[in-house]
Order: structure tokens, then C-alpha cells, then sequence
């Protein structure tokens, strides 16, 4: 632990920024700080850029000159991180300095995203192993440089790391996170937390170095933080605390030594702690006894020691309770006693009548019309009725004890004597409740019953009227309607009507009986519904009863290309003066459209039916456009692509680029001694989609590009160009000789700024004698462009702000030179040989379809004049 806490101090001198420097040691001289297990773990993310790398490397190599470097020394390991971990060397790789600055300096950073805490758990998992070198009992230390936020989770595995003894130093520059940075460092956060605008600042780490580690007394010389005592030793230094104290986790604040609260006694009941000691003392109720440690119970109603006036109970230790004797009760000064009298405090268990016959005691008895039971506490009432000493005809009621009442069975009424009874006959009297008719049953029974065309409901007592239509109880096919209680007739639904046996009914058709008002049909739609239609070539008006006439024409609803003529429904086709119907009498042709449209032919100008091409005079060839004439049409050239695949591209933007691709392939004259395509995607690193010689029609390249997975990853510009360079135009890959003057083309396209330099081999294409173009979308960067871009540069540079618009861009990129231009010195070339052959073939086949196209030309004229010579007459 010792070790440990001199290397954080160490460690902390070592990248301290805050306080002023010193002169520094000779340039040989190394601080001796005892043996230490060192990893450096670096963020070589895409944000870190390439410069500020380089400005890292030179830190690391800065940092390592100041260490005394050996296996039994100092061991040092290098990790570095983005979306994936590398080691560059581990803490057995190298014992001398000289290999170790040549391993860094040959480092290549892999510039993709930050997965510190995927870094950190390959620090604890792997590079502090002993597979990896790791010693045991030697400090672990981790120095981790971002730059940037983490894209994953890193307070847990950190807080694991530490708990593994790993002291973790966290340096973040420019864009870090300061909370990320705490997440991960050591306690305490001063020591171990760093962070600056930018990178060329953490080079003042390096010059802290040696003058903090070497010689200085830390306990005077600077601002040490100890609360009691600070003890110095070479090149740091340590807290200490005074006697009764220990000093706290954070090894500087010191805090008293509680024997108490520890259990570090032998107190029996209570411990009263001073720092680093202890007195004894007992709980209320007892007295320490002369060995100053345990505790006896004190009796004061052994030791009479109390004031009851009966009786004393001892409760516990110095604590005592007073009671009275049997019969009295203890009075609210809980000292003197009292007699009970347990009936004037209602405190006994007669059921009626209490008598006192001194304290605490009493006897029972009963009220009049009750006697005492045998318990001698309950009474029970005298029933005279049960006992038979009354002289009811019928039925005797009891009505309280000694007391009783006659009454008379259901159905009968006591007479006057209020002894006999009389039968009751309810329907007489008229209290029976029945709607309609009451029914005499007997002695105060009675029943209910209806007249003829009522039921008796349910409640046995009202009646209701029989509904033969809700009950179904009816002959008729469609309506049954209610006329009284039991009486119903039968009509029908809208559109019947009844029959002569006044039960059934039959449908009426308005239609047949001539009962509309419709203008051309009347259609039956039912019993007593109908619609109405209209003849072909008419349509029915909003009225929905009369018709008018379809105009197909005035609708628009024809197909005719100049002239329509309506007749109802139907209609025929026409032109306009100067044309003619074709015969799908429809359609119509021009028959002069030289004179009756803008042609844009450069020389002339020749009809054909409906349409017209144009011609060059002898010598001159007609370009591609199909209007102008020159000398030349189209270059046999060799053209490589680099497109970018990085990640900001995104999958649907790459479809795009792929259509941009094939866009500029179908304007060009692809074949085998024609123009040769090639195709290169890059992202972190570079990979040829096809060679120059690998396909030889538009066809097959185009579809070979939509085949083209998508790469992803980083933005690595200048290594594709050296790729195209060294490879893509090798007469390998199928360019080719130079001597034969084809010429080279190359056109990157990319949508962001390279993550390395491209200016050496962007020169280098150029000088090698390739036309570059460049093509930039989104966040591309214009001064690398335009660096790509041969001269002159506003021929070979575009440039849009959305992927949408790059097909203008292929419509607009002129990549064709002339023949006489690409092809040098005249090949001659064997007559006989086969692709010779061939080319001879297809340039006879052109031949002869101009001549075909001459011939239909003057046709069609002849045909125009025998026209208008037969409108003439």
C-alpha cells in the first residue's frame, strides 16, 4: 500500500499542469520511483485528428524519457482504443527505451468511434495479466487520454478496475467529458482528474516530470493537503496523524479512534469514549462496582427504601411499584389505598339489583315479575303463558315478565272480551287488494282472478291485457296489429298489400302497373320500390329520373391526339391541318415537323413520318446530342472510380451513388478496345469492387456496381488515391500501355473530410498523367477538392449539398476527350484479325442504318407531297 501511494503521487507530479515549472535535470538523469506496472491507454477515435495524434505520440514518448526503464524497473504497455482495442506492445514486450519509442512511432490509429469502457475492461481483463507481464504485489497504473464523451457504459467497469487495485489516471482534452473523466479516475479526483482546451497543452505534463519526481521535500515545498502530520520521502510524501487518530481513505483528513463505537472494551453496560480511550458507567438502577467495569442492581424495596402504605413490588433494578391488599385499590398517588365497592362502581356480574355487603364484596337479586336463578347472579322472567295461568280462547301472548295478552289464529279477529275469536272473510270486507276479481277461500284467505281477455300477473293480484300479436299467437304473413285485449286484425309491409283472406299479402310492382315518372327505363328494385335507369350513351340526371346525353369529348373522356367528335356515348377522332389519322384512328403524324418545331439542328434538318433527325455535311460527324456537328464524337478512355463508403454516407445515400455511378457509365462507349471501367470503394480501408479488364459492356458493369456491398467505417481518402495510383491503372488490373496515349481518368466522390492527407498522391495521380475529377456531396470539404482536381479545376470539380441532387452532377460531368486526342500515333491494325473483324461489321452495320434512315426520309417526302397534291385536287 505503501508503494501504491508513493506511485499516485508520482503519477499526479507527473501530469500536474497547475503549478510553475523548474529547470529541468541533464537529459540522462532518471528519477528513481521503485517498481511500477505502467499502461498508457490512448483514444484514437476520428475526432482525434491527425496532427493532434502525432502531438500525443510525441507526449508518450516525452512521458517514457523521463522513466527508468527496465523489468525490474518500470514496465510500460501501450493500448489504444476507438470502436475496437489494440495493443501496440505489452508490459513484457519491451525492456529499453529505444524499442519502445520505435513501436510507438509506428503506431497507426484506427480512427473510429470511442469505446472507452470496451478499453478499459481489456485494460483489467488482459493487459494487467501476467500473460501480458503484469508482477505481482506492483502497483497498477492506468493513464487513459480522450479526447472525446464515451459511446458505452464506463462507471461500472472502472469502479471494477479500481476495486482490482488498478489506479486510474483520466486525462481529457478538448471535447472530454468531465464527468466521464470522474467516472472513471481514482479517488481522490484532484490527483487524478485532468483536463485541457487542446492538445498541444499536454506537453506541459511531460515538462512537470523529472523536476517534481526528483529531489524536492513535498511536506515544504508545496501545498500537500495533510490535516496532523506530513512525513517526506523521495519524491513524495505521506500523511500522518496524531496518537488517538488514524487517518481516513483519502489519506490526508485524519478522524479520532472511537474504542467504543470499534467494541474495543470491556465496559459492561455503558462506554464513554476520548480519543484513542475510554471510562466505564452503569444504566439508571445500578452502581458501578470497585473494579470500574461491571455493573449491580440496586432493590429500594429490600432496602425500605420506599413510601407505600401496603404493599411494596420491586420492579426492577432501582425501581419499585406500589399495591394495596385484597378488596382495596391503589389511589392516583400510587402510594395510599382506598375500599372498593364494587356495586357503586357497577364492577360485578348481577344481571339486575347489586347489594354492598362490604369491601369488595356484594350479593345479587331481582326485580319484580323476575327470580334469581341458581348461579345467584342472572334472573329470569316469569312467563304466564308457558306456565298455562291465563284464559285466552286462541292464543296467549307473553308481553313481559308476569304479564300477558289473547290474540286469535290467522284468519280470525278478537272479539270485544279480548278473549274470543271471529272468522274474517276479506273479499266481504273488500280488503283484498285484487284488480279485478276476488275469490272467498276461507277464515282470512282470499284468491284473485281476470275478466275474459286478461291474465292475472305475478303478483297474483293485478291483471294484464292478453297481446295475441306480441305473443305470436296469430295467423298473419307480415303485420299483426293490436285491436284489444285479445283481439288483433293483419295488414302489411310498405309495398304489399292485403289479399280478400285478410291474412296474407302480395307484392306490388309500380313499374308494371305503369305507376313512375322515369324518362327512358323504370327498373323494379322490390315490392313497391323501383329506379330509374336510362338508354346506352345517356346518363341519368340529379333528378334521378330524367336523362341527357354523354359527351365523351366536352368530359375529356377520349383518347384522340388533336381533333374529337361526340355523338351520345360514343365519338370518332380527327387532325388538325397538316397532320393525318393514323390507322389506329387516334393518333395523328406531323408531316412536316422541321417546319413546325424547334429542331435545334446544326446543319439540316430532315422529316421522317411523325418525326425528324438531323445530318452533317461531309467530313463532320453528328455528336451525341443528335444536333451538333464536329470532328470527333466520343474517346476510348480508361476511367477508375473511388466512391466513398464511410459511415456518414448512411445505406440509402449509397444506393444513390451507385445510380450516380451507372449514370456516368451510360454515357460512355464502353467495350473491350472502347472505353474500360473500374470501380474502388473506401472507407477505413480500400477495396477494388472490379478491375479496368473485368467487364467490357455498360451492361455488365452497371450491374456489377448495384451488387456493391457497403462498407462503413472511416473516411481514408488519401490511401485510396495511393491505391488507384499503385494498382487500379497497373496494366494488372487491365490499363492500358501508356505508349498507346489512352487516356487515365480517375473520379473520387466522397461526402466528408479525408482522415488523412491526401495531398502526396493527389499530386502524384496528376503528375502520373491522370485527369482527376472530383465530386463532393454534404459535408465535403471544398480545399480538398479542388487539391484533387486536375486543372483546370472549375472543369473537373462539382460540388451539391444533398445526395438527391448528384444526378445533375452525372448529367453535367463531360468526361469524353476526341479520338485523335487519346489514341497518339495511328495503330495499324491486322485486317484479319477477329476483333477487327468485328469492328468492321458493326461500323458497316452503322453505315448502312444512315442509308436506311436517308431512304425513309425521302420517303416520308414523297409521301407528304403525293398528300398534298391529292388535297390539291
Amino acid at each position: 500500500m505503501g508503494n501504491l501511494r508513493g506511485l499516485s503521487v508520482f503519477i499526479v507530479l507527473t501530469l500536474a499542469v497547475f503549478t510553475s515549472a523548474r529547470p529541468k535535470s541533464g537529459p540522462n538523469q532518471k528519477c528513481k520511483s521503485g517498481p511500477v506496472d505502467l499502461v498508457f491507454l490512448i483514444d484514437s477515435s476520428r475526432s482525434v485528428r491527425p496532427h493532434e495524434f502525432e502531438t500525443m505520440r510525441k507526449f508518450l514518448i516525452d512521458i517514457l524519457n523521463t522513466l527508468d526503464i527496465g523489468l525490474d524497473t518500470t514496465r510500460v504497455g501501450v493500448v489504444q482504443y476507438s470502436s475496437q482495442v489494440r495493443s501496440e506492445f505489452s508490459l513484457k514486450t519491451h525492456s529499453k527505451l529505444e524499442n519502445m519509442v520505435k513501436a510507438i512511432n509506428e503506431i497507426v490509429p484506427l480512427a473510429q468511434g470511442t469505446m472507452t469502457g470496451l478499453a478499459i475492461r481489456y485494460l483489467m481483463n488482459e493487459a494487467f495479466s501476467p500473460g501480458q507481464g503484469d508482477r505481482p504485489k506492483v502497483p497498477n497504473v492506468a493513464v487513459i487520454v480522450t479526447d472525446g464523451r464515451p459511446q458505452d457504459r464506463v462507471a461500472e467497469v472502472a469502479a471494477e478496475a479500481r476495486e482490482r487495485g488498478i489506479e486510474i489516471y483520466a486525462v481529457g482534452v478538448a471535447r472530454a467529458d468531465m464527468t466521464s473523466l470522474r467516472a472513471m479516475a481514482s479517488p481522490p479526483f484532484e490527483d487524478h482528474v485532468f483536463l485541457v482546451e487542446r492538445f498541444d497543452l499536454i506537453y506541459q505534463f511531460g515538462l512537470q516530470f523529472q523536476d517534481k519526481l526528483c529531489g524536492i521535500d513535498l511536506c515544504l515545498e508545496s501545498d500537500h493537503g495533510c490535516e496532523h502530520l506530513c512525513e517526506s520521502s523521495p519524491g513524495s510524501f505521506t500523511c500522518q496523524c496524531l496518537p488517538g487518530y488514524r487517518l481516513n481513505a483519502d489519506g490526508k483528513t485524519c478522524s479520532a479512534i472511537d474504542l467504543c463505537a470499534e467494541r474495543k472494551h470491556d465496559c459492561q453496560q455503558i462506554c464513554i469514549s476520548s480519543p484513542g480511550s475510554f471510562t466505564c458507567d452503569c444504566n439508571q438502577g445500578y452502581h458501578l462496582n470497585d473494579d470500574k467495569k461491571t455493573c449491580s442492581p440496586i432493590d429500594l424495596c429490600a432496602e425500605g427504601k420506599h413510601d407505600c402504605q401496603q404493599v411494596c413490588v420491586y420492579m426492577g433494578p432501582g425501581v419499585f411499584t406500589c399495591d394495596c391488599n385484597e378488596g382495596y385499590r391503589l389511589n392516583v398517588d400510587e402510594k395510599t389505598c382506598a375500599p372498593i365497592d364494587l356495586c357503586a362502581e357497577g364492577k360485578h356480574d348481577c344481571e339486575q339489583v347489586c347489594v354492598y355487603s362490604g369491601p369488595g364484596i356484594f350479593t345479587c337479586d331481582c326485580n319484580e315479575g323476575y327470580r334469581l336463578n341458581v348461579d345467584e347472579k342472572a334472573c329470569s322472567p316469569i312467563d304466564l303463558c308457558a306456565e298455562e295461568k291465563h284464559d285466552c280462547q286462541q292464543v296467549c301472548v307473553y308481553s313481559g315478565p308476569g304479564v300477558f295478552t289473547c290474540d286469535c289464529n290467522k284468519g280470525y279477529r278478537l272479539n270485544g272480551d279480548k278473549k274470543t275469536c271471529t272468522p274474517i272473510d276479506l273479499c266481504a270486507e273488500g280488503k283484498h287488494g285484487c284488480e279485478q276479481v276476488c275469490v272467498y277461500m276461507g277464515p282470512g284467505v282470499f284468491t284473485c282472478d281476470c275478466n275474459e281477455g286478461y291474465r292475472l300477473n305475478v303478483d297474483e293480484k293485478t291483471c294484464s291485457p292478453i297481446d295475441l300479436c306480441a305473443e305470436g299467437k296469430h295467423g298473419c304473413e307480415q303485420v299483426c296489429v293490436y285491436s284489444g285485449p285479445g283481439i288483433f286484425t293483419c295488414d302489411c309491409n310498405e309495398g304489399y298489400r292485403l289479399n280478400g283472406d285478410k291474412k296474407t299479402c302480395t307484392p306490388i310492382d309500380l313499374c308494371a302497373e305503369g305507376k313512375h315518372d322515369c324518362d327512358h327505363v323504370c327498373v323494379n328494385m322490390g315490392p313497391g320500390i323501383f329506379t330509374c335507369d336510362c338508354k346506352k350513351g345517356y346518363r341519368l340526371n340529379e333528378d334521378e329520373k330524367s336523362c341527357s346525353a354523354i359527351d365523351l369529348c366536352a368530359e375529356g373522356k377520349h383518347d384522340c391526339e388533336q381533333i374529337c367528335i361526340s355523338t351520345p356515348g360514343v365519338f370518332t377522332c380527327d387532325c388538325n391541318k397538316g397532320f393525318k389519322l393514323n390507322r389506329d384512328k387516334r393518333t395523328c403524324t406531323n408531316m412536316d415537323m422541321c417546319n413546325t418545331v424547334k429542331h435545334g439542328c446544326d446543319y439540316q434538318c430532315v422529316n421522317t413520318p411523325g418525326s425528324y433527325h438531323c445530318i452533317c455535311p461531309e467530313g463532320q460527324l453528328l455528336q451525341d446530342d443528335g444536333k451538333t456537328c464536329g470532328t470527333c464524337k466520343s474517346a476510348n478512355i480508361d476511367l477508375v472510380l473511388l466512391i466513398d463508403g464511410s459511415k456518414s454516407v448512411r445505406p440509402q445515400n449509397f444506393e444513390l451513388v451507385k445510380k450516380f455511378v451507372n449514370q456516368v457509365v451510360d454515357s460512355l462507349d464502353v467495350s473491350a478496345h472502347g472505353t474500360r471501367v473500374g470501380l474502388v470503394q473506401y472507407s477505413s480501408r480500400v477495396r477494388t469492387e472490379f478491375p479496368l479488364n473485368m467487364y467490357h459492356t455498360a451492361e455488365d458493369i452497371k450491374a456489377a456496381v448495384m451488387k456493391v456491398d457497403y462498407m462503413e467505417k472511416g473516411t481514408m481518402t488519401g490511401l485510396a488515391l495511393k491505391h488507384m495510383l499503385e494498382y487500379s491503372f497497373s496494366e494488372a488490373e487491365g490499363a492500358r500501355p501508356a505508349s498507346r496515349n489512352i487516356p487515365r481518368i480517375g473520379l473520387v466522390f466522397t461526402d466528408g473530410r479525408s482522415q488523412d492527407d491526401i495531398s502526396e498522391y493527389a499530386k502524384k495521380a496528376k503528375e502520373a498523367g491522370i485527369t482527376m475529377y472530383a465530386v463532393g456531396v454534404g459535408k465535403a470539404v471544398e480545399d480538398e477538392l479542388r487539391e484533387i482536381a486536375s486543372d483546370p479545376v472549375e472543369k473537373h470539380f462539382y460540388y451539391t449539398t444533398d445526395f438527391s441532387a448528384i444526378n445533375t452532377i452525372a448529367d453535367n460531368l463531360k468526361l469524353n476527350v476526341c479520338p485523335a486526342e487519346s489514341q497518339g500515333e495511328v495503330e495499324v491494325k491486322d485486317p484479319c484479325a477477329c476483333e477487327n473483324l468485328v469492328e468492321f461489321q458493326q461500323a458497316t452495320m452503322n453505315s448502312l442504318d444512315q442509308f436506311t434512315q436517308k431512304l425513309a426520309s425521302m420517303a416520308a417526302r414523297l409521301e407528304q407531297l403525293e398528300n398534298q397534291l391529292l388535297s390539291r385536287k
